[in-house]
């Protein structure tokens, strides 16, 4: 009777916890099924977005994408000239240096919305650069033969500078000549007012970019490959920005008479493989100071000579062969040595200083080139260290930007700046 009695109670109690069970099973349901706003997405905290990068100097020359193009190929190998297969040069045969340039040009011409309109300008454009770059020394030493300057102007004509040609490229397509239509147009107009000596330009043109490219492997005068890049927009012929690319030699071979192999590069740890391209971007910012003359546009070499004795190679038995007598414990050994010399190239005293340090180094074991019926070491010495235009003077006002690239990768900025207490 006992355990017929328990029985009955436990079967009551499961009943009761069963229905429980079943009524809260259906709330479950009846609630899964009545619609309900969603619940809000929970947000993330909030994040800054990651900085983006500075655009490298060389990613603002290469986005330029490809301009009109007047570009050599590369020497024959064992060439014993430069000029051995060159289609486009600029004579300076009537400079102290005597000598035929290879040099290639490309030209950009942009409109006020920044759109490349030099395609449909080839035309004129071609036209413009054949006058300037492509001038006749014999022509015009036999047009100018009753001038009593003519050895004057043959000469400046033959020594403007890179810079000052892509000046006058861009006086001629925005017509505003600040150089005298003899350089602009030739001798036809040294003393002519015709209108043939003057030009209206394209008005569309807002921009113009003229970039010089000098293949260490056809300048045995000046064996580094480097490249200027010259940017002026209409009415601002004065205040004109720069980029200059510098590559340091890396094992290449040079046509000319020397047959150098010239390698500059340093080592690390005793590897000079280590490195395989090395080369200096420096930015020249516009409204520096007005630039109109071939002296108002700084020497690259103000940046490599120092670069290239006191950093990179340093001393070394033959410089027409390869060697290095630099050695860095690390990469960024080399990079605060280079630090450390632009810092000081920024401020007069500590360009003086570089200039003094560099002193024995400007001699005919390292400039053999300029002996050859040039204008001597001792000229070019007291050229490239003076105070005048020279390194002593210092880097400022005109640089700005300096940076340092490995094998395509920006490894180092150097910054204005930098130089301040």
């Amino acid at each position: 009777m006992n355990l017929l009695k328990k029985e009955k109670q436990s079967r009551k109690k499961l009943g009761i916890r069963g229905l429980i069970f079943s009524l809260i099973c259906l709330g479950f349901l009846l609630n899964c099924a009545t619609p309900r706003a969603p619940l809000p997405p929970t947000q993330p905290p909030p994040t800054q977005p990651p900085p983006k990068e500075a655009e490298s100097l060389e990613q603002s020359v290469r986005s330029l994408g490809e301009g009109l193009r007047f570009m050599n190929i590369i020497p024959p190998e064992g060439a014993q000239s430069p000029e051995v297969g060159a289609d486009y040069m600029y004579a300076r045969t009537f400079s102290a240096n005597s000598r035929n340039s290879p040099v290639g040009i490309e030209l950009w011409a942009f409109d006020q919305q920044g759109k490349a309109i030099h395609p449909r300008h080839k035309d004129y454009l071609t036209q413009i650069y054949k006058e300037i770059y492509g001038w006749d020394p014999e022509a015009w030493k036999k047009a100018l033969s009753k001038s009593e300057d003519a050895a004057l102007i043959l000469q400046t004509k033959s020594d403007f500078f890179w810079e000052s040609l892509g000046q006058q490229l861009a006086e001629r397509v925005f017509g505003e000549a600040s150089t005298p239509s003899l350089y602009l147009f030739g001798p036809q107009c040294l003393e002519s007012q015709s209108p043939s000596c003057r030009d209206q330009g394209i008005h569309e043109i807002h921009t113009l970019v003229v970039r010089t490219f000098l293949d260490a492997r056809r300048d045995p005068m000046n064996p580094v490959t480097r490249s200027i890049t010259y940017r002026v927009r209409r009415g601002e012929i004065a205040n004109a920005e720069l980029i200059f690319e510098l590559q340091v030699p890396n094992g290449i071979k040079v046509a000319g008479p020397h047959q150098e192999t010239i390698d500059f590069r340093p080592r690390i740890l005793g590897n000079q493989e280590s490195l395989c391209k090395i080369s200096l971007w420096a930015h020249l910012p516009s409204k520096r100071r007005a630039r109109t003359k071939n002296f108002d546009y700084p020497d690259y070499n103000l940046l490599f000579v120092p670069l290239r004795h006191l950093v990179i190679q340093g001393e070394v038995e033959d410089p027409k062969a390869p060697a290095s007598s630099k050695d860095y414990e690390s990469q960024q050994a080399l990079i605060e040595e280079t630090r450390l010399l632009f810092r000081a190239l920024r401020t007069p005293a500590g360009a003086k200083k570089i200039a003094s340090k560099l002193k024995p180094f400007l001699s005919p074991k390292y400039y053999y080139m300029f002996e050859d019926g040039g204008q001597g070491v001792e000229s070019y010495s007291s050229y490239i260290l003076g105070e005048g235009a020279g390194i002593a003077r210092g880097l400022n006002p005109d640089f700005g930007l300096i940076e340092l690239m490995v094998d395509g990768v920006k490894i180092a900025s150097f910054e204005e700046d930098e130089a301040k207490p």
